[in-house]
């Protein structure tokens, strides 16, 4: 029985509008659906789930589409989650040579030191950005062998960076750290001042722009020596 006054209208109850379902992509539109998929994994990861955590069906409900939809682009979550990551570090090698690129080409040092400022300002103004790299990888099943590891990429970027950086004579010495071994220790370097940064705050300064300045010439210092030519 209604609750109202007798002879008064009563209006039906209203519901909650239903989220709107994702408008199907027309012929044609299917690589937008994949990166509308890619996208909505990273979101959630963003959001700080674990990668175990997070299944197809979680992933396909933040897309706004159904699951069997996930299966024409990716055959299983490790190959979607493996997509992502060759996505996310190509995008930061891209960002790390467009910055070398900014500089002369005939100021290696300048290329070098714009390039561990791009790093650094990844990592610092993106963190949730920045951790993908290194928190994901390790919790999916490995690669199969033929496959090179995506976080190559970003190594590959750091010895275009350091190789004209390094003297003749030291390149042509057997007793000498080549580009590759040069830039390792570099990007380790930097990744472990960073890992000190977030998770032991009173082992290391605030991240500020000057401090961020201060790593870069002590690293390269400790790499490359006293540099007179050295621009920072």
């Amino acid at each position: 029985m209604s609750g109202g006054r007798p002879g008064e209208r009563t209006s039906a109850p209203t519901s909650t509008p239903a989220k709107p379902s994702r408008v199907p992509n027309r012929w044609g539109e299917g690589s937008r659906l994949r990166q509308e998929i890619l996208e909505a994994a990273e979101r959630l990861l963003e959001q700080g789930e674990l990668p175990e955590e997070i299944s197809l069906r979680g992933i396909a409900r933040e897309a706004g589409v159904t699951a069997p939809a996930i299966y024409k682009h990716f055959k299983d979550k490790a190959e979607l989650m493996w997509t992502l990551l060759d996505g996310v570090y190509a995008t930061m090698a891209e960002d790390m040579r467009t910055a070398q690129r900014s500089t002369p080409s005939d100021t290696p040092w300048a290329g070098l030191c714009a390039v561990i400022d791009a790093y650094s300002r990844i990592a610092t103004s993106e963190p949730r950005r920045y951790h993908l790299l290194f928190r994901i990888g390790p919790d999916l099943p490995p690669l199969p062998d033929a496959r090179v590891h995506p976080m190559g990429v970003i190594l590959d970027a750091w010895i275009e960076a350091v190789a004209p950086c390094l003297p003749e004579s030291v390149r042509a010495a057997e007793d000498s750290l080549d580009a590759e071994q040069t830039a390792k220790l570099l990007w380790s370097g930097l990744h472990g001042q960073f890992g000190l940064y977030w998770n032991i705050p009173d082992a290391a300064k605030p991240l500020g722009r000057t401090e961020l300045d201060a790593l870069r010439e002590s690293l390269l210092l400790t790499l490359f020596g006293p540099r007179p030519d050295r621009h920072p």
